[in-house]
């Protein structure tokens, strides 16, 4: 499914396409005689995400949404599919396969990533002039020891951290979480990215300062001319900076995406019915209605043994027979592309008997 309905001229930044990634789940060591199984995180993905895009990932825990997002940037190994950077799959860069003429390093700076735990990344026993300084030196710049200072100084006033020079001599323990997310903020984008993975960047923060930090994210995109994508388990939250930065949802279930489109058609005209569970599911949106969750089961599936068909039919409210036994494909919508047979008014969907819960 694609994150560009209406496509365009020129080459995506990142064009992922039918992205598989399977685990392995090997038995413990007391497990005698047990088999390997097969963890099918992500199944079949495929989108674009253009110059200064935004797409944001949700779904509950263990949907596949972080898997997809550092396989997107190249920290993960597809199982199978294609991954591009500007039409190079990054794969065959890497592996000495392609005649580019770029390399895995340049792919590489140009893929960053924003962790939830931004303190876990940054160096304790290093002050903050000098972790930020190692992206300026991987990148080769030619600069002198007073240009990184200076750029470094810039870039901690830009996002807030002032003065920039007392900031810089500090250690990562003197800083609260939302200065250490600005932190891993300035290094990713002291490496001139053109894609930020920015991965439940804000949900370890207080919420009177998400806002804050998804407005920063966004001024600075319109800066450093940078894509994101923003993986969030708060539809609000994506919703929030889908809406500002112009772009699209993508909602996940079981490695597979279910319905993508622009924020308020996500919001408010959802088409598949997870996407209308999430939304049930979020207070902030103001949208809940009273009474059971529009679903027949709570559970999520065994990912190492997917339903058959479509993966939502054992929990959907709308499911019939001829979702047990195909999968759907994905129907256009206006903005919307949607991994339902309700969307086609022909399918045999529509005379098959409803499943019994």
């Amino acid at each position: 499914m694609s994150s560009n309905d209406a496509g365009t001229d020129s080459e995506p930044v990142l064009s992922l396409s039918d992205v598989e990634v399977h685990f392995e789940n090997r038995p413990g060591l007391l497990d005698f005689g047990g088999e390997t199984q097969t963890v099918r995180a992500v199944d079949g993905v495929s989108f674009d995400l253009e110059e200064r895009d935004v797409l944001s990932l949700v779904g509950e825990s263990g949907c596949g949404k972080t898997t997809l997002g550092k396989t997107s940037i190249g920290l993960q190994r597809p199982t199978g599919g294609t991954v591009k950077y500007r039409g190079h799959d990054i794969w065959k860069v890497r592996d000495g396969e392609s005649d580019a003429d770029i390399t895995w390093d340049e792919i590489r700076q140009s893929l960053q990533i924003i962790h939830q735990d931004p303190g876990s990344s940054l160096n304790p026993n290093r002050r903050l002039i000098s972790i930020l300084s190692e992206p300026l030196r991987l990148t080769g710049a030619d600069l002198s020891r007073g240009e990184r200072r200076e750029r470094i100084y810039g870039l901690l006033e830009h996002v807030g951290m002032t003065p920039a020079s007392d900031f810089a001599d500090r250690y990562p323990h003197e800083l609260s979480g939302g200065e250490k997310q600005r932190v891993a903020l300035c290094r990713a984008l002291l490496m001139n990215p053109d894609v930020i993975l920015a991965d439940e960047a804000i949900s370890a923060l207080d919420v009177s300062l998400r806002v804050e930090m998804m407005d920063l994210m966004l001024d600075l995109q319109e800066e450093f001319d940078t894509s994101y994508v923003f993986i969030s388990h708060d539809l609000s939250n994506a919703r929030y900076f889908t809406q500002h930065g112009d772009g699209k949802i993508g909602v996940m279930y079981l490695g597979e995406l279910a319905e993508i489109g622009p924020a308020e058609d996500m919001v408010n005209d959802p088409h598949h019915p997870y996407t209308n569970v999430l939304r049930w599911a979020t207070p902030d949106l103001s949208l809940r209605e009273a009474g059971e969750p529009p679903m027949r089961k709570i559970d999520i599936p065994d990912p190492v043994n997917p339903p058959s068909g479509c993966r939502f039919h054992t929990r959907c409210p709308e499911a019939r027979e001829a979702c047990r036994q195909e999968s759907p494909p994905d129907y256009q919508h206006n903005g919307q592309r949607v991994a339902c047979f309700r969307e086609d008014d022909d399918h045999e969907y529509w005379d098959s008997p409803e499943l019994a819960d």
